[in-house]
């Protein structure tokens, strides 16, 4: 029997000018992927998500706007997974500040044989 196995790619893209920032934000610590709703995987939703996020000098994202959407509650999922993820801050003139940044989220259903 065929089973549907959840696999996404997580990308992260500095979206701010980059002489600007001493030093991007970077992921660090943690990330965990997304889950597919229900209704994205009966209808087999694939694609990538586009989200703007800004990460805080303390290293968590906040103040998301989904700048290309998937629908089917997929976006909200996505957003769910970035805020439990860390980040090292972004730094200017050698000080912590605010940074945006974009997250790239590829939703993919693969198929997977049992061994």
């Amino acid at each position: 029997m065929k089973q549907l196995a959840i696999g996404f790619i997580l990308a992260l893209a500095l979206c701010a000018q980059p002489d600007l920032l001493t030093r991007p934000p970077a992921l660090i610590i943690s990330k965990c992927g997304p889950q597919y709703t229900d209704e994205a995987r009966f209808a087999k939703v694939e694609g990538r998500l586009v989200l703007y996020v800004e990460i805080s000098r303390s290293g968590t994202a906040s103040n998301f706007k989904v700048v290309e959407s998937l629908g089917r509650g997929l976006d909200e999922r996505a957003i769910e997974a970035v805020k439990q993820w860390r980040f090292s801050p972004g730094m200017k003139d050698g000080k912590v500040v605010v940074a945006p940044v974009t997250v790239e989220v590829d939703f993919r259903l693969n198929d997977a044989t049992a061994p």
